[in-house]
């Protein structure tokens, strides 16, 4: 008789496996799942901008969910599942800088639930420096002479330590550094420029380090090289840009519009320029060759007289619109200086106004110099563009 083999030992040896089989069973129905490799480290501090949180899921069990908090608030993690008992989840955010804490809870099919934390610090967003308003503006063509080089630089997140701006690899004038955060620092030179290319390159450090570079062109035009689509004028340190400048050098320039006073400007949907005596306004809807419009000035500051009862007589030109009339300098002026598309129709007659003979127009307003012996200079325009900005800014 075999004494290796007894019924007895075989049922102890079945009862054994099952055993083990059950307390396996029952371990692995008890364990959760796990949470590994958790990013940024714990305590660790994040690189400068946006900061990619991130851990590895496993379960015994297949998964089912990923809950994320950072800082106490639920965020929508992405979960990348490699298979379904192995998940990579992950979030990016561009952090405030300071301290973050963050939970992951991985849920498997059981409903075994295993929570894990963490904190770090954040650095902040990456912003470096900004720059606005460079002048003159990306590849504008302007005649020789004299050119304002200018270009706004800011940090929204710290102060700048640093603003540097070349013209063609030589250094201008460094401006005084603006000591607040947000605060703009502009830097202004005027240089007499001849024809040729010129290349402007800048550059801004702020308090964190976070360096930015800019970099514009613009060419100085010589003879036979066409016409300029910029013009600056010095007495006011303005710019006047296209497709203003072509109609002020086209349609009487500094007589009939005189010097800008202020940069164009968006208002009410149009790009819009003060000038001592007039408004430039764009309506991008009109022809190309149209969208040039004047504003109505002498409208806005000047209520129409009563109409006349009657034509005057012959030697004056009547309009019917506003029951008035031109004559004598007046209508000589009017017709050849753009008549109606320049100055509009008259508002009043012949009027005294301190002491001097002017008559208003929708868009202008003349006025009688008695020095002007017979001339083109018997008629000056009013600087009414100049009251009305003015009056609009008080």
């Amino acid at each position: 008789m075999d004494r290796g083999f007894s019924p007895l030992k075989a049922m102890l040896g079945l009862l054994a496996i099952g055993v083990v089989g059950v307390l396996g069973f029952l371990i692995l129905q008890g364990v959760k799942p796990t949470i590994k490799n958790a990013q940024p480290l714990n305590g660790s501090k994040a690189a400068k901008g946006p900061v990619t949180i991130s851990a590895e899921v496993r379960g015994e069990a297949n998964l089912q969910a990923v809950r994320m908090r950072i800082d106490s608030k639920s965020v929508e993690p992405v979960i990348k599942a490699n298979s379904e008992r192995f998940w990579e989840v992950s979030y990016q955010s561009p952090l405030p800088k300071g301290q973050h804490d963050v939970e992951i809870v991985a849920v498997d099919v059981r409903g075994r639930e295993q929570p894990y934390r963490w904190r770090f610090q954040a650095t902040g967003p990456s912003d470096p420096p900004k720059f606005a308003n460079p002048l003159p503006r990306n590849g504008s063509r302007l005649p020789a002479g004299d050119v304002l080089i200018s270009l706004a630089a800011f940090s929204e997140l710290a102060s700048l330590n640093s603003f540097t701006i070349k013209l063609n690899d030589a250094k201008l004038n460094a401006p005084e550094l603006r000591p607040r955060i947000n605060e703009r620092t502009t830097t202004k030179t005027r240089r007499a420029l001849t024809p040729g290319q010129y290349r402007v390159e800048a550059e801004a450090i702020d308090g964190d380090g976070e360096r930015a570079t800019y970099q514009w062109a613009f060419t100085i035009i010589g003879p036979g090289q066409g016409d300029p689509d910029t013009l600056f004028f010095k007495e006011t340190d303005q710019y006047v840009f296209a497709p203003f400048a072509a109609y002020w050098s086209k349609n009487g320039g500094l007589p009939l519009f005189g010097l800008p006073i202020t940069p164009d400007f968006e208002r009410d949907g149009r790009t819009t320029q003060w000038f001592e005596r007039a408004r430039f306004e764009r309506n991008p809807q009109l022809p190309a060759d149209q969208q040039t419009q004047l504003g109505l000035l002498g409208t806005e500051l000047r209520k129409p007289d009563p109409p006349l009862a009657a034509s005057p007589g012959t030697d004056r030109l009547f309009f019917t619109q506003t029951g008035h009339s031109l004559g004598g300098a007046f209508r000589t002026y009017w017709q050849s200086h753009g008549g109606l598309a320049v100055f509009g129709l008259p508002l009043t007659e012949e009027i005294t106004e301190d002491g001097r003979t002017v008559q208003w127009f929708e868009r202008a307003r003349f006025e009688f110099n008695p020095q002007g012996g017979g001339t083109v200079n018997d008629v000056q325009l009013g600087q009414i563009g100049r009251t009305r900005w003015e009056q609009s800014n008080r």
